[in-house]
């Protein structure tokens, strides 16, 4: 498989779409469960169109990725497996423009679509990684400023529209994934270093990163409504302190291969390799790239194998590098044999719960005491249990309990009061579900409530 992807020929990304299609079957075929980001995406994009994020909707969810919910439940409703097919195509793009990438960048010695190969397959470490997610949307635009990085270090020519594209993308990039910011702060870092770049040009990235952010200020700001977007998309994702789903010794079972041959293809090749003096700063510049993605990840909360999305790049880059490096055929034949399957083997283990030190239980919603109760109805949640979401939809404004909390903890305050009358009245749910015990003192100051639902134990009947 090596020596045929060692050929220079684009037709060969045909075949590297049929092997990642064969990759996916089982997961397209057994579909694993929804996970929690999957459904609060699904309940996201049915009310998107109807409704103002953060404001009538009140949720951290980035605004890019709101919207694109909004597009994918038109285009799929509740489908998952056309979900995960999208996501297919989306991974399948994202390798073949690395492998492009690489090449016109002429990043190594020879020109091959093995990086594109090695990216593919690593997108399967985990089961996770085919959904779509703002990490995965977010990726793709890192890749497109990944692109303008090397042209400006490769041309140094003065092109302002290189790195006015560069902030550009990684603006898009943070209004999918607000933590990628920290991809700004380390791209202008690279740019210093290894471009020598002049004030003037880190002042065009400022200001390609800045214009993205500031078109969502004046759509909110025609509106009046910039206080909301500050508090439940800034603040609100700059201090998000929820704990990972997925623990690290999990995540480092499933990383174990691609971490194993990542240390063995660093040694190798900071020995054995020969590069040119180009060569030699993309390869730092990956490494750094590599680098600004750890920090991310650190700073990432919920974080879930599909988090580190950003690592495959670097990791593709430098595993390629070094199966590209052995002479002997049989061998390298031989390394790239034991990368795939022990992914794949791993990877469909821990799904499959064979491999028991993965733990994925937390990716999923928990069994809700009253989801045999509540089916089929439009439902607001005083509470964080989203697993009443499968088989219901969001009604009122309420979805981040963590933001929402706010405002039935005071219910001494009229402001917020106002906010959850005008949410119930404007989008009337059938039942009321008060997970946490909140909504008595509610009631009591909500006229329209005491008259128009009924209580049973923790839930509201609309009458």
């Amino acid at each position: 498989m090596l020596r045929y992807f060692r050929i220079n020929d684009p037709y060969r990304l045909i075949s590297l779409l049929v092997l990642l299609i064969m990759v996916s079957l089982p997961l397209l075929i057994d579909l694993p469960a929804i996970t929690l980001q999957e459904l609060k995406g699904i309940v996201l994009g049915e009310v998107i169109g109807s409704k103002t994020l953060y404001v009538e909707i009140i949720d951290r969810t980035a605004p890019m990725m709101a919207v694109t919910d909004g597009v994918l439940n038109f285009l799929f409703e509740r489908s998952l497996t056309a979900r995960h097919i999208f996501a297919l195509l989306i991974i399948f793009f994202q390798a073949s423009y690395f492998g492009i990438l690489l090449i016109n960048s002429k990043a190594y010695n020879e020109s091959s679509y093995v990086p594109a190969l090695i990216f593919g397959f690593l997108c399967f470490f985990s089961f996770d990684m085919l959904a779509i997610t703002p990490e995965l949307l977010a990726a793709s635009l890192l890749l497109l400023a990944l692109n303008n990085l090397f042209k400006e270090i490769e041309f140094r020519v003065d092109r302002d529209s290189i790195v006015l594209n560069l902030g550009f993308f990684l603006g898009i990039a943070s209004l999918y994934v607000f933590s990628y910011t920290i991809f700004l702060i380390g791209t202008i870092f690279i740019l210093i270093v290894f471009a020598r770049t002049t004030l003037r040009k880190i002042l065009l990235v400022l200001f390609g990163y800045g214009l993205v952010h500031a078109v969502v200020f004046i759509v909110y700001y025609c509106y009046e409504r910039t206080d909301d977007l500050w508090l439940h998309f800034y603040v609100a994702n700059f201090h998000d302190a929820n704990g990972s789903l997925v623990g690290m010794n999990s995540i480092l079972i499933l990383s174990a291969v691609p971490v194993t041959y990542f240390v063995f293809s660093l040694f190798m090749l900071t020995r054995t390799a020969r590069f040119t003096k180009y060569q030699s700063q993309l390869f730092q510049v990956i490494f750094f790239w590599l680098g600004i993605a750890v920090i991310q990840v650190w700073l990432t909360p919920e974080r879930t194998p599909h988090s580190f999305v950003t690592f495959v790049p670097s990791l593709a880059y430098f595993i390629s590098h070094y199966l590209l490096l052995i002479r002997r055929r049989f061998i390298a034949e031989t390394m790239l044999w034991l990368l795939i399957l022990g992914l794949l083997s791993i990877s469909l283990t821990s799904r499959y719960h064979i491999l028991k030190r993965v733990d994925y239980a937390a990716l999923f919603p928990q069994p809700s005491p009253y989801e045999n109760l509540v089916s089929d109805k439009k439902i607001m949640v005083v509470g964080s249990d989203l697993s009443l979401f499968q088989h219901n939809k969001l009604s009122g404004y309420f979805l981040d309990w963590d933001l929402s909390r706010k405002y039935f903890e005071a219910p001494d305050y009229y402001e917020n009061i106002i906010k959850i009358n005008k949410s119930i009245m404007l989008d009337s749910p059938d039942v009321i579900i008060d997970e946490v015990g909140l909504m008595e003192p509610i009631t009591e100051r909500i006229p329209y409530l005491k008259k128009n639902y009924r209580k049973e134990k923790e839930l509201y009947w609309k009458r």
